[in-house]
């Protein structure tokens, strides 16, 4: 039986990955990853190793996303779960940190949003099945 889909947010897979920065708050350690998976309310950072990731679930996150080309966006994040292969599925399609946002500015909320539309608005529509 399949897990009931959660997210109230709309979800985006892009083609290509966004460049993400991520410190602890006030730490000079910045850590340079990669996302494909992002809505207004997060995104999914893919890990082989998730165990390995250097934050725990107390930790306030500064993020830095580029996403248009500009100035990247700065929010506040949390790690909101971890997904590592389990003795039921030893080799999930993904595996890695979810990270939620938990403050943002209005006009990074802006650009995040103005940015999600246009990837949704430039997927290609499904073609209606035929009888």
């Amino acid at each position: 039986m399949g897990r009931k889909e959660q997210r109230r947010v709309i979800r985006v897979d892009l083609d290509t990955p966004l460049p993400v920065t991520i410190s602890s708050i006030g730490s000079t350690v910045r850590y340079e990853l990669q996302t494909k998976d992002i809505s207004s309310s997060g995104f999914f950072l893919d890990f082989d190793k998730p165990s390995r990731f250097p934050f725990t679930e107390a930790s306030i996150l500064e993020v830095w996303l580029k996403i248009d080309g500009g100035e990247p966006i700065f929010f506040n994040g949390k790690l909101a779960r971890i997904v590592r292969p389990t003795a039921e599925d030893p080799t999930p399609a993904h595996t890695g940190i979810a990270i939620r946002i938990i403050q943002i500015e209005s006009e990074s909320e802006k650009r995040l949003a103005a940015f999600l539309q246009s990837k949704m608005d430039a997927a290609p529509q499904a073609l209606p099945k035929s009888a």
